[in-house]
């Protein structure tokens, strides 16, 4: 990883990990937590429907990926793909579910392991092209007033990372290759119903937010819960712990705020959408190996391959 690029992001993190402990040390309240997973845990079909939408979501996702390496693999194995990368995102300290997703898809060997992960990082550049058109859009449509420092932080923290990959002859070329691939989509009409499904993909995911704060006092709008969704997961950059626990919280919890909901329902809305989607990743996660196995020596291969 270039000097420049590591500093970025593990300066990101201390700061992301320092916002999450001084939030607990403010409005953590463990008996409030538990009295809305009660509440939460007991409508049956609210929490039915929330794992239905989720899985939809990961479904969605996998129907995109199929079409964009247009092959002919079934799409339970997109589906198990996406999941495994889920399942192992929030296992793991470090991001390691896009490589699992990638050698599961390479394993089909249908698909060469270059195009496997080629294919991953551009659904990656198209997630980040779509969150990042909600959250611009989230701020001009819905009004809302964020802090003038916070989005110069942003970027600055954007552009030192582009700048970082820019520099690289390497990785520039890869990077250049996969935004030219990812110009020729939105550009085609197999791109735009690529893209629609990502779209449809991240309202699904919003759903489980306006689920759980559906349990509270207060509420948020459809297009209010799919702001905080996108922003929320945009922040996962900075990811430094298994599922993302402390990012996932510091942010969602922000952008919460900028709706004017108090820090404290706001940071429990944040931990409970949080712990279902590790219950919801630790079953899939189950499901997955007791179905569909994939042996420790594999994934340890997947990692530590370097080559194309």
């Amino acid at each position: 990883m270039a000097p420049v690029k590591r500093y970025v992001l593990w300066t990101g993190r201390l700061v992301v990990g320092l916002c999450f402990i001084w939030l607990t040390y403010l409005v953590f309240d463990l008996s409030y937590i538990l009295l809305e997973v009660k509440k939460l845990f007991s409508n049956f079909w609210l929490l039915l429907s929330m794992v239905f939408l989720y899985l939809l979501a990961f479904i969605f996702r996998a129907k995109a990926w199929q079409l964009y390496v247009n092959k002919h693999v079934g799409l339970r194995v997109f589906v198990d793909g996406v999941l495994y990368s889920l399942f192992m995102n929030h296992l793991l300290p470090v991001k390691a579910g896009d490589i699992i997703r990638s050698g599961y898809l390479a394993r089909s060997k249908k698909v060469s392991w270059k195009t496997a992960l080629e294919s991953v990082f551009v659904m990656r550049l198209l997630d980040i092209i779509i969150l990042g058109f909600i959250a611009l859009i989230g701020i001009l449509y819905l009004g809302l007033s964020l802090s003038y420092f916070f989005l110069m932080g942003l970027l600055i923290v954007g552009g030192l990372l582009l700048g970082s990959v820019l520099l690289k002859d390497n990785w520039r070329k890869v990077f250049i290759n996969q935004v030219r691939k990812v110009h020729s989509i939105l550009f085609s009409v197999k791109g735009i119903v690529i893209l629609f499904l990502i779209l449809i993909s991240w309202c699904f995911e919003a759903l489980i937010i306006l689920a759980v704060t559906s349990q509270f006092s207060m509420s948020l709008s459809y297009l209010e819960a799919i702001w905080v969704n996108s922003f929320t997961i945009a922040g996962q950059v900075f990811h430094f712990s298994p599922g993302g626990i402390g990012t996932y919280e510091s942010f969602m919890s922000f952008a919460l705020r900028a709706f004017q909901i108090p820090m404290k329902e706001a940071y429990t809305i944040a931990v409970v959408t949080h712990g279902f989607k590790f219950i919801f990743s630790f079953v899939v996660g189950i499901y997955l190996i007791v179905s569909v196995p994939i042996p420790l020596k594999t994934i340890k291969s997947w990692l530590n391959r370097k080559e194309g």
